[in-house]
Formats: C-alpha cells, sequence, structure tokens
C-alpha cells in the first residue's frame, strides 16, 4: 500500500481518466450519430427523386403527356448521380445483391426511358416493365433508410449505455475510495481522537491495533504512541515527585504525631515497670488499655503514610468521601496547628458512595489545603465542603481560605507545571499542576475562584460513580 498522498493522486488521475474517457466516448458518438444524421438526409433526397420520378411515370401513364418524360428523365438523372455519389455507404449498409439489383433497374429504367424510337403507344406496352423496375428503385430506398435508421437508433442506445457504464465505473470507484479511506484513515483517526481526548484527562493510553501500513496517519499515530509513552513516565515521575515533595513538606508534623504515642508508650511502659508491684489489677489493665491505644494511633499514623505515599496504577474503589477527609486532615492535623489555622470541615450526610482513587484524590486535596495553610502566614479559617450537586448529579468539593488571595492575571496560569506565587525556594510550582491532572484522572474538573486580600476557593468536581 502507497502513501496517502500517492493514493490520492492516483485517485485523482483515474478521476480525470474517467471524465476524459466519457468526454471522449461522448464527442465521438455525437461526431458518428452527426454523420449518420447527414448521410439519412443524402438517402432521403435520394428517395424522394425516386418518388417524384414515380410520380411523374403515373402521370405520364395516366395522360400520355411528352412533359411528363421530361420531368421523368431530370428526376432520374438526379436519382442516378445520387445513387453515384452514395455508392460506399450504400454498399456499406445494404448486401452487394441489393446494390447490384438496383443499379441494374436504373440501367434497364433509363434504357426504357431513353428510347426516343419508341412512340407513346408503343410505350404504353412497356409499362408493367417501368412500373417493377420502379419498384425495385423505391423498395431499394426504403430499405436503405429504414436500415440507416435501426444504425442510428443503435448508435443512440450506445450512447445512453456508455454513460451508464461509466457511471456505474465511477460509482465502484467511489465505494471502494470509502472503503480504503474508512479502514486506513477515517478509523485510525477515531482512535486517534478518543487517545487524544484521554490525554487531555491525564489517561496516557497508547493505541492498539495499529494498522501495519505504510502511510501517514499509521506514522501519525507509532509518534504519538512514543510521545504517549514518554508523557505517561514523566507524568508518573511527576506525581511521584510532587508526592514526595508535599510529605517533606508536613514531616515535621508527622514526626510530632507519632512522637507523642511513641512518648505516651514509654511513659505507661516505665509506669509498669517500676511500680509494678503496686499497682491495682483495675490500674494495670487501664495502663495495658492506655498502651494499646497509643500503639494504634501510631499504626494509623503509619498506614496513612504507606498510603498516601502508593506508587501503582489507577485504583478506583467505592469508599466514603467521610472517611478519606477524616484521614487527611489528621495528616494535616500538626501543620495547622504550627500555623495557627482553625479548619472547619462539612460533609454532607447523604452522599452517594463514589468511585474514586483514594490516595490521589486525598493527594489533590492535601496539595489544595497545603496551599490555603501557606496562604494564611499569620493564622486564619480553612474550610472543606463536600455537597452534592442534584442539577449535574456531580459531587462538589470546595476547599476555601481567608488567605492573600491570587491575582486576576495569574488565575489562568496557576495550573501550569511549575508555576508559582510563592517566594523562590518555597516551592516547586507542581501541586496544582498535579491535582489537576489526577481530577482529571477522576473525569473531573476542577474551577478557582478568588479575590486579593480576602481569599481563595478551589472547587473540585466529580461524577458520581456508584
Amino acid at each position: 500500500m502507497g502513501t496517502i498522498r500517492s493514493r490520492l493522486i492516483i485517485i485523482l488521475f483515474v478521476c480525470f481518466s474517467f471524465i476524459v474517457g466519457l468526454t471522449g466516448v461522448d464527442y465521438y458518438n455525437i461526431f458518428v450519430l452527426e454523420k449518420k444524421i447527414i448521410l439519412i438526409e443524402h438517402f432521403d433526397d435520394f428517395k424522394g427523386d425516386i418518388l417524384e420520378l414515380r410520380r411523374y411515370e403515373k402521370n405520364y401513364f395516366l395522360t400520355g403527356n411528352s412533359h411528363h418524360i421530361e420531368q421523368m428523365d431530370h428526376y432520374l438523372s438526379n436519382t442516378k448521380i445520387s445513387f453515384l455519389k452514395l455508392v460506399e455507404e450504400m454498399k456499406g449498409i445494404l448486401s452487394a445483391d441489393e446494390y447490384n439489383q438496383c443499379a441494374d433497374a436504373l440501367i434497364k429504367y433509363q434504357s426504357i426511358l431513353g428510347d426516343k424510337t419508341k412512340d407513346v403507344t408503343e410505350r404504353f406496352l412497356d409499362a408493367d416493365n417501368i412500373r417493377a423496375t420502379g419498384s425495385i428503385l423505391t423498395t431499394f430506398s426504403e430499405k436503405l433508410i429504414k436500415e440507416k435508421h435501426r444504425r442510428i437508433d443503435r448508435v443512440l442506445k450506445h450512447m445512453l449505455i456508455v454513460p451508464l457504464a461509466f457511471s456505474a465505473a465511477f460509482i465502484f470507484l467511489v465505494m471502494v475510495v470509502m472503503v480504503m479511506t474508512r479502514e486506513d484513515i477515517l478509523k485510525p483517526l477515531a482512535r486517534l481522537q478518543i487517545a487524544e481526548e484521554n490525554a487531555s484527562r491525564g489517561i496516557f493510553n497508547p493505541i492498539e491495533d495499529i494498522p501495519q501500513k505504510k502511510n501517514e496517519v499509521s506514522q501519525c499515530i507509532a509518534t504519538f504512541n512514543k510521545m504517549v509513552v514518554k508523557i505517561d513516565t514523566g507524568q508518573k515521575q511527576l506525581l511521584q515527585s510532587r508526592k514526595m515533595a508535599s510529605i517533606g513538606t508536613f514531616t515535621s508534623g508527622i514526626a510530632h504525631e507519632l512522637n507523642n504515642p511513641i512518648n505516651n508508650i514509654s511513659l505507661v511502659v516505665d509506669s509498669l515497670t517500676e511500680d509494678e508491684d503496686i499497682l491495682s489489677s483495675e490500674e494495670r489493665m487501664k495502663l495495658y488499655n492506655d498502651l494499646m491505644e497509643q500503639a494504634e494511633r501510631a499504626t494509623e499514623i503509619v498506614k496513612n503514610l504507606l498510603e498516601f505515599s502508593r506508587t501503582d496504577q489507577d485504583h478506583f474503589e467505592n469508599i466514603s468521601m467521610k472517611e478519606m477527609v477524616e484521614k487527611t486532615q489528621r495528616l494535616l492535623k500538626n501543620e495547622l496547628n504550627i500555623k495557627q489555622v482553625k479548619f472547619h470541615v462539612r460533609v454532607q450526610e447523604d452522599l452517594p458512595i463514589t468511585r474514586i482513587d483514594k490516595s490521589r484524590l486525598q493527594q489533590a486535596l492535601i496539595n489544595l489545603l497545603l496551599n490555603g495553610i501557606h496562604a494564611m502566614p499569620d493564622g486564619g479559617d480553612l474550610s472543606l465542603d463536600i455537597t452534592s450537586e442534584p442539577s449535574s448529579g456531580e459531587i462538589r468539593i470546595n476547599v476555601t481560605d481567608t488567605g492573600i488571595g491570587i491575582p486576576k492575571e495569574q488565575l489562568e496560569s496557576i495550573f501550569d507545571p511549575f508555576f508559582t506565587t510563592k517566594k523562590e525556594g518555597d516551592g516547586t510550582g507542581l501541586g496544582l499542576s498535579v491535582t489537576y491532572n489526577i481530577i482529571q484522572r477522576h473525569d473531573g474538573r476542577i474551577s478557582v475562584a478568588s479575590t486579593p486580600g480576602e481569599g481563595t476557593c478551589f472547587s473540585i468536581f466529580l461524577p458520581a460513580k456508584v
């Protein structure tokens, strides 16, 4: 199979040849038809001379007027001239026997009519002979015209059939081109369009079942697949690096959270060791329960960290939004206390169970919440509101802060990679970009509204998938 460009050139050449061929055939048929019509006019003149000859012949035998003999001579001469001029055409239409019979009849008719030694009475005696000879001439001219009409009809039929045949061939060609176009261009382009739409949502899947053809579309798909693999690899690396950056931001808080239960466990163990002899059973059991409670607290913190740092593929599951928010709040607890930020959480009670990737969506929320915390260096109010949108069937997550806000001219760029409003060294500019891609992977959307000096609100809209 050639390239699409060469195939289009071939198709255009075939179409041009079709038009030229059809035009040439039509012009040829018109030229042939014109010649046949002119010829049949000559045959009509030939027949007309014979009929005039026969008319004066009849008048002569009815009246015996010698004036009619002169008219007969005139039309007989015209008939002979036409006969000699059309001899080749006549031979091509009727058989040689019919042509020779007509030629003999003309000679015989002329010999009878041209005998000036006979008087009127004697010529009357040759009436039957003259009529029989004239009848041969009339019959020949009629057969000549009839056969010519038949041939003209045949040419006309050919003129009708040829365009139909060419049209059928052209329709067949168009159908072949449509099938080839559908298989080699439209189907691959449709798969490419779907892959591009998925890529715009952050889903970088190569196009499978690529047609093994050396054309421009296949080459474009192969190049797209290479690009997708590179972008997907880079995206995963970016996502992981952002996760690690986010973890680094609140590492001190997590250390403090772990330090508290560990210190409490240490104190309980010391009490059990030093006061073992003087503790009652109830007091000892209480210390054991405290010890277990602190161990479970430390285990929960570690479990949350492990879930957050998971690096495998997307894992969508049906979970409770309220449960995920509680875990996220525990991860940020120390950071909120350090920055003196009041955190308000409102989760609608009748929210549907939603199919999401818990760790990735948790990372997106942490990115937004950390941005809100950093936007309030002197403290403030940070709100997380999760409600359902009855009109669209979506779940809406609002993250609102009362911080410094974002200038209007920067709102269109905040989701671009490495764009940041923080001071140099305070941020990578990847948080919102990663968050945007996470929301796209969930088939959702994210928007932002901000007023400088008053605060910012990020709104996430997720489709409710049960």
